[in-house]
């Protein structure tokens, strides 16, 4: 026997580690009483029985190549049963011990969990050993063994060996200490103790059956409700209905849980018994009748003693989109129930739906379709329940995501402007604050009126911590008024020890407004009634409120009081002075500010050097202004902008390297503007609103709105930044230039989609868009009225002044159309002078007196400076009426009007208009638009000899005449016989860079590029260059003078080939075209 045992050891150990696919059988067959007599004393490892394991061919279920390196190494507990030692050879256990020791990394220690369970072994039969092959932890032991009943009975024969107190310990350990043993050993043990009549304690019965109901096998599962079944009803316990619940749960045998339940509602005083389990699985299987009958017995039985929240417990797991779905079902149900019985029978399940909808809207923080959403809230709503606070839910579900998610913001404010409506709907103040903290984030300012209302309507008063945000939001939106009886009633109800938090909300208001007066008005009034000593920082707001309508000397009077009052001035004070001297593109004064900043120690702030940059552009010194950008990334500056959470990059120069981008935009120099943009890009400075405009500037000047357009409706929204009014305005303007009037039309549409407010640059757009199609429907003959009649112009002029509101000024930013005048000025008065000269263009002169009075009226209604001169744009288009109409002592009037506008807003700080070279670069063309009409008057009035004086002093002062003044100065030369003077200007001012006629080619080709363009804007970066009428009237001239007397005109020919020789070779060379103006100058048939 020895022998042959010594066979089977060295065999085993040879094998133990490198499991081999043939299978070992012994010669002889061993009971298992014969391995545990003697040898009880023995301390042998647990792994001493591995030495005995002998592997099959055939591997059993619980071995697999993923699991080979844990079957390997598995050993059995011997628990206690000793070892015949006299059956080895000696030191046998010293060498495997040594072996062990040597080879750790070869053989991991396995927990216990891992040690197969000890059964009889038959050596003549192939290993095979159900072990617990899952993971080691309570509800996740894998008990798929291939044979239950030997698991079991391996376990009743080794807790025969034990007395009654040793096996209840062992099974408390395995219950509690050892949960790795397998579901089959805790069962054995049970059954034994349950022959010999011993009760186990209630907490190990509990936890038998927590371990036994979750287990992953069939055979836990049955012996839990096995279990159940023999303990007495009068002695089972809320955990014994839970265990035996999810048990039938698991084997989806809904309607013995549900029973299970209501057995337990009536018989269980307290505890948990698995109810949140049952309503779930009924609520997943869309199974309603029994969840209604789950949560009525509930409500029936145990709202006294657990909270609502052990029904909801499980239901609360769910990810949100399916719980919504979940809520979508039982509204259906709820439905179909009314629909399908009385209304007493459909109330449960009314309830139940509100209920399930209620829980689902309670989710926060977690993403979902608003769609699912939306349609969950509209199908409540028919149910006739308490829809309103539906709404409330809803609304904060979407509030709950945070500001960066737009989406779900944006959907959370509109639901509560449709909630509104809902007269259930009682908003309570969670939600009004959580509206007002996100409208705050978003900068929204509409709903915030509707959360004033709100809080004055349904809860009398206002909270304390909601008047920063609620004053803060409308002092940006330009409300003054609003904003300055919320701050003295916060004063009232609180004191004035906050006047410093308020103010600043104040000043802000004012400075939106544009409102220089009130912002003053505003620290002189807090100074008297409370105290308030303004620091710097409200001086700043008072500043900036005086740069938005471009008053320097103002600003300059702030400053010296500041001295006065030994408040030192900031970067930030300094940043907004420099800025409006750049904006007139007063170098001079720029850089003097920008010293006397440094020598009382300011560091530079970004500011400031932008507006350096910007006075360096506006003086048409790019070269300067990109290289002053190009050091500034060397540059230490103060004082950075807010971050920009949407911007990625460096933001804080951003507006330094758009205002280059917008003065290459301006000249329509579209490959400067893309390699700008590329400079940015590698200097990591962030791309803003701004930086796209400038590229879509530059786009549409080329002609080229489609691409525009493209980075409007693609570009922007995939990096993040939502298109504003001034992005629409360019794109529709470039469409308006092209006379794409229907494309015009279709973006004013997409903005109103869009929720994006109308802005004056948009409607001036639209305005003249109507126009074109008003004069288009004139000339096709498709208009209703005798004479022209601008009747959809004159609509949109209407709607406009009826919905004019100067709080359009708050989230006024770069415009349109704005010309050289003030924010202030800008959105009341630019629409006029288009209409005006539109109407005098038609000589419809009782039409440009009504657009006249109506100018008027509306400056007196936003304006308290009703003596102001109209702007220069006005002036110019009452004088071309004027002069239609032959009242050329009123267009007289207006010149003299334009030339005193001039001198207020064109002059260089501290200039003495009567020296040379006061005029600011920014406004040499300003009076180009009135010395066209004004060069006619004089013509008219037979004054021609004034227009050169008048030219040289304007040129003198240092304005500048563009290439429409030149041309119409040279016409008016012809037709009053100043021939030779005429071809003097037209070869020294307009000849230059004259390509010849062959350049044009075609005749269409021709006139298209030198015929007289109505672009203003062009007049600064066109160089002048001669009109079509312009070389027909010379050509005119010429003939004239070849039909006088031989000598006389032979001479004056002489005189004009010497002086004017590429004027005359253009007129003697212009192709023979058959139009209006070559037949009635040339008088040709």
């Amino acid at each position: 026997m020895i022998e042959r045992a010594t066979i089977c050891l060295e065999n085993g150990g040879k094998h133990v580690l490198h499991i081999p696919r043939k299978s070992f059988t012994t010669r002889r067959s061993l009971h298992s009483a014969f391995w545990s007599h003697g040898a009880g004393d023995i301390n042998l490892p647990n792994w001493w029985h591995a030495l005995l394991q002998v592997p099959s061919s055939n591997p059993p279920q619980w071995f697999s190549k993923a699991n080979t390196h844990k079957t390997r190494n598995t050993v059995s507990d011997t628990n206690g049963l000793g070892l015949l030692d006299f059956l080895y050879p000696v030191r046998t256990l010293a060498i495997i011990r040594e072996y062990v020791r040597k080879n750790t990394t070869a053989l991991p220690r396995h927990p216990r969990s891992q040690l197969p369970p000890q059964r009889s072994r038959n050596y003549t039969s192939i290993a095979d050993i159900p072990t617990n092959d899952g993971p080691g932890q309570v509800g996740a032991v894998d008990d798929t063994a291939t044979d239950h009943a030997s698991a079991v009975e391996l376990a009743a024969i080794e807790a025969s060996h034990l007395t009654n107190t040793e096996l209840t310990a062992k099974l408390h350990d395995s219950l509690f200490i050892h949960q790795q043993v397998s579901v089959y050993q805790l069962w054995g043990y049970y059954v034994n103790l349950r022959e010999r009549s011993v009760l186990l304690a209630p907490k190990d019965l509990a936890q038998l059956f927590t371990r036994l109901s979750q287990s992953h096998g069939t055979f836990g599962l049955e012996k839990t409700r096995e279990l159940f079944d023999s303990i007495d009803p009068s002695e089972r316990r809320a955990v014994h209905y839970a265990c035996a619940v999810s048990a039938a749960l698991r084997q989806d045998d809904l309607r013995s849980a549900i029973g299970l339940h209501a057995e337990a509602a009536t018989c269980v005083g307290g505890g948990s018994f698995g109810t949140s389990l049952v309503f779930k699985h009924a609520i997943e299987r869309a199974n309603w009748k029994a969840a209604l009958a789950v949560w009525r017995q509930f409500g029936d039985h145990r709202r006294m003693y657990l909270p609502e929240s052990f029904l909801w417990a499980e239901i609360d797991r769910l990810p949100l989109p399916g719980l919504l779905e979940h809520a979508r079902k039982a509204v259906e149900f709820a439905i179909n129930s009314i629909e399908e019985s009385t209304f007493d029978e459909a109330a449960p399940a009314r309830k139940l739906a509100f209920a399930v909808v209620h829980r689902a809207l309670s989710v926060h923080n977690a993403d979902f379709d608003p769609s699912t959403q939306a349609d969950l809230v509209e199908k409540a709503q028919s149910l006739q329940g308490p829809s309103g606070d539906l709404f409330g839910a809803a609304i904060l579900q979407h509030l709950s995501l945070g500001v960066q998610n737009s989406k779900h913001s944006q959907r959370g404010l509109d639901l509560y402007r449709t909630a509104r409506m809902n007269p259930s709907f009682i908003p309570d103040q969670e939600l009004l604050h959580a509206l007002l903290r996100r409208c705050h984030d978003l900068r929204s300012s509409e709903e915030m009126y509707y959360i004033l209302e709100d809080y004055r309507k349904h809860h009398t008063e206002i909270p304390r911590h909601a008047y920063l945000p609620l004053l803060s939001q409308l002092a940006r939106h330009g409300d003054i008024d609003v904003v300055d009886q919320l701050s003295g009633e916060y004063i009232s109800r609180f004191g004035a020890q906050d006047i410093s938090v308020l103010a600043p909300q104040l000043l802000h208001a004012c400075y939106r407004r544009a409102e220089v007066d009130r912002a003053i008005g505003v620290i002189e009034s807090l100074q008297q009634k409370h105290g308030y000593i303004p620091d710097i920082r409200a001086w700043n707001s008072v500043f900036a409120t005086y740069s938005r309508v471009d008053d320097c000397e103002g600003a300059i009077r702030i400053l010296d009081r500041l001295v006065a009052t030994n408040v030192k001035p900031d970067s930030k004070s300094y940043g907004i002075l420099m800025g409006m001297f750049a904006k007139r593109s007063d170098l001079a004064a720029t850089n003097e500010v920008y010293e006397q900043a440094i020598s009382e120690g300011v560091n530079p702030s970004f500011d400031m050097v932008s507006s350096l940059i910007l006075a360096l552009a506006t003086n048409d010194r790019l070269d300067e202004a990109e290289r002053m950008a190009e050091h500034s990334l060397d540059m230490d500056l103060d004082a950075p902008p807010r971050k920009i959470p949407s911007l990625t990059g460096d933001h804080t120069r951003t507006r330094m390297w758009n205002i280059l981008l917008g003065q290459h935009a301006m000249k329509g120099q579209l490959d400067k503007v893309f390699s700008l943009q590329n400079r940015m890009q590698e200097a990591g400075i962030a791309f803003d609103g701004a930086t796209y405009a400038a590229l879509m500037q530059s786009l549409c000047i080329k002609k080229l709105p489609f691409a525009a357009q493209k980075i409007l409706k693609f570009v922007m929204p995939k990096v993040g930044i939502r298109p504003t009014a001034l992005h629409y305005a360019i794109v529709m303007s470039g469409f308006l230039n092209v006379k794409d009037y229907p494309k015009v039309f279709s973006l004013q549409n997409r903005m109103d989609q869009q929720g994006i407010k109308p802005t004056f640059s948009t409607r001036n757009t639209l305005l003249r868009a109507e126009s074109y199609m008003d004069e288009k429907d004139y000339f096709e003959g498709n208009s209703d009225h005798p004479t022209f009649e601008a009747s959809r112009a004159q609509k949109v002029l209407t709607d406009t002044l009826d919905h004019l509101n100067p709080m359009e000024l708050a989230s006024l930013g770069p415009s349109k159309f704005a010309q050289s005048n003030a924010p202030n000025v800008a959105f009341q008065t630019s629409y006029f002078p288009y209409m005006i000269n539109l109407y005098g263009r038609k000589r419809l002169f009782d039409k440009v007196a009504e657009m006249y009075d109506l100018y008027i009226s509306t400056r007196q209604k936003f304006s308290p400076d009703v003596n102001a001169s109209p702007p220069v744009e006005l002036l110019s288009a009452l004088m071309t009426s004027y002069t239609k109409a032959g009242e050329y002592h009123e267009a007289e009037k207006c010149w003299q009007l334009a030339l005193e506008k001039a001198q207020h807003v064109a002059c260089k700080s501290d200039a003495d208009t009567s020296q040379a070279g006061w005029v600011l670069h920014k406004y040499r063309f300003f009076l180009a638009l009135p010395l066209t009409r004004h060069m006619h008057v004089l013509a008219a009035t037979s004054r021609i000899d004034e227009i050169s004086p008048l030219i040289e002093s304007l040129q003198h002062a240092g304005f500048q005449l563009s290439t429409h003044n030149w041309n119409k100065y040279v016409q008016v030369l012809v037709q009053n016989d100043r021939t030779l003077v005429a071809y003097q200007i037209c070869e020294g001012k307009l000849m230059e860079g004259w390509p010849g006629w062959q350049r044009f080619g075609h005749e269409i080709n021709a006139k298209r590029s030198i015929k007289k363009q109505w672009v203003p804007r062009s007049w600064e970066m066109a160089r002048p260059f001669p009109h079509y009428e312009t070389l027909v009237y010379l050509a005119s001239a010429y003939l004239t003078a070849q039909s006088r007397a031989y000598g006389v005109g032979k001479e004056l020919l002489r005189e004009m080939e010497k002086v004017a020789p590429n004027t005359v070779e253009a007129v003697y060379k212009m192709p023979k075209y058959d139009d209006k103006i070559q037949n009635l100058l040339l008088r040709r048939e």
